[in-house]
């Protein structure tokens, strides 16, 4: 007896008629009685005693109706369960990323998975995407330059070169694109190596070359990087992308031929099941063509 076959016997059991089995279970009644049939001649004893309109169980239909007992109460249960799940998989999507990633990135991201007219929902935390993740406060976190991290499964979506962005200078701006000796030596607007993912590539990148990291300032953001260059001075070294955006005529950007390109990642927690809503955005952001990445 399979459990379809167990939960129209069930219903049989409580119901009475092939009729009201028939209303309950969505079935035509002619169905129910050929099941019933196929499934007492394959067993190889009567379950019921046909008496006008109604069906009388059998000793053994008695029998088999308590052993089956917890099994009818565990489906009840399945079923009341389905509607709290119900609700949970329509729980927005809970995506934290940095705001260089929200401002120059989320957006054709978001476009490319499939996020038009919202007529999908989500909740976006706009604050440290590792913390957010790690504490369940985010589904999935979209940064760049992430590192290796034990506890999270993580992918690349794109690999963002870096720009030079400073005030106008004859010599800077006079060149198709940069080096980082030719900015190592200039005030810096920069990041703190310690707690910016992408304040480390940077360091490292300079003193690979052995120059010298020693930002005159630190900041959290890129969009910071550009609002003090722009009142202050120096050079900062801002993605791709926030540069493309900056409409200020004050500020110059160029490209930094040797300085490494960083990752944008989205990372979740590892060993996790994730919610169906939460998988189907990672992968259409995974699957999206490069040039909504961008």
């Amino acid at each position: 007896m399979n459990l379809r076959e167990l939960e129209l016997f069930g219903t049989l059991m409580r119901v009475g008629t092939t009729i009201e089995t028939a209303r309950v279970l969505h079935m035509s009644q002619p169905s129910v009685s050929g099941h019933l049939k196929r499934l007492e001649a394959r067993i190889g004893f009567s379950l019921f005693h046909r008496s006008g309109n109604r069906l009388e169980p059998t000793a053994e239909a008695h029998q088999l109706f308590a052993e089956a007992g917890p099994i009818f109460a565990t489906h009840t249960q399945i079923r009341g369960r389905l509607g709290e799940l119900s609700v949970q998989a329509v729980r927005p999507v809970a995506v934290s990323a940095t705001p260089a990633v929200v401002e120059g990135y989320l957006g054709p991201l978001l476009q490319g998975a499939g996020y038009r007219d919202w007529e999908k929902r989500l909740h976006l935390r706009v604050t440290e995407p590792e913390i957010d993740v790690r504490t369940g406060w985010a589904d999935i976190g979209l940064q760049m330059a992430i590192p290796p991290k034990a506890e999270f499964h993580t992918e690349e979506l794109a690999r963002i070169p870096m720009h030079a962005v400073f005030r106008r200078h004859p010599k800077l701006e006079g060149r198709q694109s940069l080096c980082l000796a030719d900015v190592a030596g200039l005030p810096m607007v920069g990041y703190n190596p310690g707690s910016s993912p992408m304040g480390a590539v940077i360091r490292d990148a300079f003193e690979g070359q052995g120059l010298l990291y020693d930002p005159s300032c630190i900041v959290p953001f890129s969009s910071t990087v550009c609002s003090l260059v722009e009142s202050c001075g120096g050079v900062g070294i801002i993605d791709e992308l926030t540069a493309s955006r900056l409409r200020s005529p004050a500020l110059v950007t160029r490209p930094i031929g040797d300085c490494p390109t960083l990752g944008l990642m989205v990372f979740y927690r590892r060993n996790e099941p994730l919610r169906a809503a939460v998988h189907d955005l990672l992968e259409a952001l995974v699957r999206s063509p490069m040039e909504t990445r961008r």
